[in-house]
Parts: structure tokens; sequence; C-alpha cells
């Protein structure tokens, strides 16, 4: 009866200690700041849609087979931002790094720091035939600009040009050297964004701030959190490409053999799928569950203010749904080529799958090689690696230039949230972490769910509201350097 007493008073106690974590677990008491687009600059939207079109006509496709590059149309690209933006030409030195690299060097009234202002003009190809409109004519219309390059991520080029030619024009120059840096193949990982840091390292340049695209700001894509939210990455993912493949002896399909080729290789993609890595809360991740899981309901609140109770429910639960929130959590396996034979009646004499790997942090292109063997357990598969990084460092939320972009964030968009998150997806950011130990990426526009889908995908288009929000960050955050 003793023992029983004890583990309910035990019982309730836990369940008090839950419920008083989650009454405190709210959001900080903020000072009242500027109200956002009180000081909205005098921008001259007809104008910047007009460069925008401009900008997407010029076909800057990118192609991993170099033959397919259109030269003329890289060349025109450049041509373009010495027409558009005089002042720009006329103040900051100008020079190509590379064949696509761009780089403009606006200096500072002192120049023992800077920061560089990051995007590439290069986009992924098309197929014009499942577009409503032209994918690259630039077309006007319902409030938008569409075309191939309008959202990833021509569009944050454009802003931050646009942002420094109006300062310019305003007699203003910032405090610190301002690069802003351009890459013309960062859709094929290319060697822009490698060359524009190997300059600046040879000449020094140690970035207070680097700033790429990323997050956005965005709704509903965190639990019970119903204000928008600007998110900020401090880190991506690392990459990895794996080819499994196993040889036999081919054949007739009339007579196959026990274990055929293609089967051993769906066994071997379904156990890795079984057997997910393992989960982990990043310090990104935490930091985000931290900030964002204040402003959620109390359900969810409850959970991310005792993960010490709930980590483990989180974590299956996670698994089971897929999708971004698990990707947060953890290296990703991603099953994406199958091929073996190209007739139906013949057995192939080799067949292979093609995965995809994101790494979190806390795996390595080794280790997951090791766990990727481990969990097929057949040495007949051969592991071919085709391509590979690891996760990129994080940068630290506690330093003067986050601070910096969260200001220019909370006066542009009104009672948004700013949070930290891992970027899944790859940036040539990856490469400024070389020389710069605060590399952010946001991507300044408002996108809704189905916005963000639109990225590489077919009737891509901005907003042209959301464009002239992305100019006022890039003015803002400037004033601020």
């Amino acid at each position: 009866m003793e023992i029983l007493w004890i583990s309910g008073l035990l019982l309730v106690s836990v369940i008090a200690l839950i419920i008083y974590r989650t009454i405190r677990f709210k959001p900080p008491v903020v000072e009242a700041t500027e109200s956002p687009n009180a000081l909205t600059p005098a921008l001259d939207e007809a104008r910047i849609i007009s460069h925008l079109q401009e900008m997407i006509r010029c076909k800057t496709v990118s192609y991993h087979d170099q033959s397919k590059m259109d030269a003329q149309a890289f060349k025109a690209f450049k041509d373009l931002l010495k027409a558009q933006y005089p002042l720009i030409n006329a103040t900051c030195t100008y020079e190509e790094v590379g064949e696509r690299g761009i780089l403009f060097h606006w200096k500072g009234k002192h120049s023992d720091a800077s920061v560089v202002l990051m995007s590439h003009y290069d986009v992924v190809p098309v197929n014009e035939d499942l577009w409503s409109k032209p994918p690259f004519e630039g077309v006007y219309e319902e409030g938008a600009v569409w075309g191939r390059g309008t959202l990833d991520t021509k569009s944050t080029l454009l802003a931050t040009m646009e942002s420094v030619e109006y300062l310019i024009g305003k007699g203003f120059q910032p405090e610190d050297d301002i690069y802003l840096a351009f890459s013309g193949d960062e859709e094929i990982s290319g060697m822009s964004a490698p060359a524009i840091v190997q300059t600046l390292k040879e000449r020094g340049i140690h970035p207070k701030l680097v700033l790429d695209e990323g997050g956005a700001v965005v709704e509903k894509v965190f639990p019970g959190v119903v204000k928008p939210c600007a998110l900020i990455g401090v880190g991506e993912k690392g990459y990895m490409d794996v080819i499994l493949e196993i040889d036999g002896k081919g054949g007739h399909s009339s007579a196959p053999p026990a274990r055929t080729l293609v089967g051993e290789l769906a066994a071997a993609v379904v156990k890795l799928e079984k057997s997910p890595f393992r989960a982990i809360f990043t310090p990104a991740v935490k930091e985000m569950f931290e900030t964002l899981g204040r402003h959620s309901n109390f359900f969810y609140r409850l959970i991310f203010a005792n993960l010490w109770c709930f980590a483990p429910t989180l974590k299956w639960l996670l698994r089971r749904q897929g999708g971004e929130m698990n990707a947060m959590i953890r290296t990703t396996i991603a099953p994406t080529m199958m091929q073996g034979s190209s007739a139906f009646n013949v057995m192939p004499p080799k067949a292979s799958v093609g995965i995809n790997l994101r790494l979190l942090g806390t795996d390595t292109v080794e280790s997951a090689i090791g766990y990727i063997q481990d969990v097929i357990d057949y040495s007949q598969i051969k592991l071919t690696v085709a391509e590979s990084r690891n996760a990129s460092p994080f940068a630290s939320t506690k330093s003067e230039s986050w601070q910096l972009v969260k200001e220019a964030i909370e006066a542009t968009w009104h009672d948004v949230i700013v949070s930290p998150y891992l970027m899944m997806a790859a940036s040539d950011s990856r490469h400024y972490c070389e020389i710069s130990e605060n590399v952010l990426r946001f991507s300044a526009m408002t996108l809704s769910k189905a916005e963000r889908e639109l990225i590489h995908g077919n009737d891509e288009r901005i907003k042209v509201s959301a464009l002239m929000e992305s100019v006022s960050f890039y003015v803002r955050l400037i004033e601020k350097l």
C-alpha cells in the first residue's frame, strides 16, 4: 500500500511539473519597436518590375552537360546589370571571377569589417509545355511576375541590386564594406562560388555576415503556431548520392532465378526505409523548438516545454509523418532512381538503385556509408558514392549579425516570429563557411506553401508585393550595417 501511495505521489508530482513548465513556456515580452512599413523606402515599383522582367528574359539555364549552356545568355545577364544599375557601376568596383562569378565591392566608411550579400542568377531547366505562360518572357499578370527564376532566385539578386542603387542615389555610404557576390552555376554545384570565396580569402576578407537564399516568411510550418514565421537558416545538411549495384547472369524472364537482382535491391531499399537514421535534436532544431514552441497552442507547448519527457514520442510521431519536420531531426534516405532491364522479358545482367541522402551534422559521409552497409548486410550489393559533402557548421543566433538581420525583418514584416532553422536544401552559402562564422540563409519574401512548391516547378512566379518587401528588407538591412 505504501509503494502505491509513493508511486501515486510521484505521478502527481511529474504531472504537476509538466503543467507548470507548460504554463511558464510563453513567448518573451519584447519592447515595442517602430511599426513595420512606417518608413517604407520610396521605391519605384514599375522600374523594379521591369528590371525583373528583363532578368527573366535572359535564359541563364544551367546544365550539367556544359555543351547545352547558352554562353550568350549569361553574358547578356552580366551586361544587363551594367545597364540597369548605373549608380552601382559608377560607385562600386566590378569584376568577374571565373567563368560565371560576379563580384561588386561597395567601399564603406571603414574597411575593418565587411558583409557579403549573395545570390545566383542561373536557373534550372523547364518543360515549356507544362507552363501556363512562357517561362522566359517575364509576363506581368495577376499582380505577379511569371518566369523561371522569379523565386529561385533572380528576385533576391534584384532586391540586393535595387536596394544598393536606391541608397547610393540617396547619398548613403555604409559603415562596412559590402560585397555583392553572384554565382552563375549554383544549380549544378559549380565553381563560381568557390572561386569567389577563394578570391576573398586571398584578400584577407573575413565577413562579419554572409546572407544567402534560404528560409522565408511563411505560415503554418510549425505545429500549433498561427503567426507568420520568418525562418533563418543557420546551417544546412550535408548531401550524398549513392548508387547501389548488383551484378548477375541475365537471361530469359521465363525462367527467373529464385532471387532476382531487382528483388535483391528492392529488399535492400525496404531495409533502409524500415531502419531510418537515429533522430537527434541538433542545437539549431532545439532552438527552433524553443522559439516557435512558445507561440504554439497549449497541447504543443506541453510537448515542446517538456522534451525531457516527450522527446521519444515526438521523434516517433515525426518518423511516421515524414516531411520537413522529420527531415530536420535525422539524416534522410530517399531512393529516387532504379534501373534494370530495358525489356519486359529479359532478366538484366546488372541492376541499380540511386539513393539521395541529406546528412545531419551528427553524421558524416563515412559514417553514413557504414550505416547503409550495416543495414543492407549483403556483400553482393556494391555501394558507390557519386557525390558527397558533409553538413555545414552552425551560425550563432547570439551574434551582432543575427540581430541585424532580425531587426531588418521585424521592421519589414508585421508581427512575425523570427526563428532559426536547419536548411535541408543545398546552397552556395556553404562555401562561405570557410571565411565567415556568420553565414545566414534567408530569402526575404513572403511565401505560401503553394508558392514554395513552385520553386523548380511549373508556373514559377512571384507576387509584386513580395518583391517590394524584399527590396525594402535589403534597404533596411544595409542601413543598419
